[in-house]
């Protein structure tokens, strides 16, 4: 069960937080709506960091272009989560680009807006340092992960990250390709396929193209 205990304190971590409150009130408050479809750009690398970004729903993953041209995914963004603020505080162009990975509902806070508040707020100013202390801790725990983890290891503690319950079983839906899975965990395309295919041949899975199904948790869990 070390999988799911490992989850569960991430998901502690960005969930249990009294702060966030004061950031997403800022963004009701200040922010404006913004609504993106499914591939769409949100912003792009080198353009200035011109607003901070609440996922409303939706999820948008976070990428770095390569020497070879295909962009390598670094984070994801799921309901409830800032993103594009740091660049707006270290005052540097986007050294990164976000992209909607299905139809998305955002909030935009103006960047000068954001600065300001975290300047002169230090409510806000607090959450944000807050925000920033809880995904370093995230950002370690997923490095830990991968040098420390097998791949199936990893592949479950990604697809558990994405999962919801559903009565007896854990849906999770699969928005990105094996090959982009293969970028955030740290292994080879093949790898995140076989794998798939294996549990599936065990009964520990229901898989399509877009969605797994993990039918037996206790199970599972004790296999990984």
């Amino acid at each position: 069960m070390d999988l799911y205990n490992d989850l569960t304190e991430l998901k502690e971590l960005k969930n249990e937080d009294p702060t966030k409150e004061v950031i997403l009130d800022a963004f009701r408050k200040y922010g404006v709506r913004r609504s993106c479809t499914k591939n769409e750009y949100i912003f792009q690398e080198n353009d200035p960091p011109d607003g901070a970004y609440y996922v409303q729903s939706g999820l948008i993953k976070i990428s770095q272009s390569s020497e070879e041209g295909q962009g390598i995914t670094l984070f994801l963004r799921y309901e409830g989560e800032v993103f594009g603020n740091a660049e707006l505080l270290a005052g540097v162009k986007r050294r990164r680009y976000a992209r909607a990975l299905s139809n998305c509902q955002l909030l935009v806070l103006d960047g000068v807006k954001y600065t300001e508040l975290a300047k002169e707020n230090p409510e806000f100013a607090y959450s944000v340092a807050v925000l920033g202390a809880r995904r370093l801790l995230q950002t370690q725990q997923t490095v830990e992960a991968l040098i420390s983890r097998p791949a199936a290891w990893r592949l479950a503690w990604f697809i558990m990250k994405l999962g919801k319950p559903a009565g007896r079983t854990i849906e999770a839906s699969l928005p990105l390709s094996h090959e982009e899975i293969s970028y955030v965990i740290g292994c080879s395309r093949q790898t995140v396929t076989e794998i798939l295919n294996k549990w599936r041949e065990q009964g520990l899975i229901e898989y399509t193209k877009k969605s797994v199904v993990i039918v037996q948790p206790e199970h599972f869990f004790s296999t990984i």
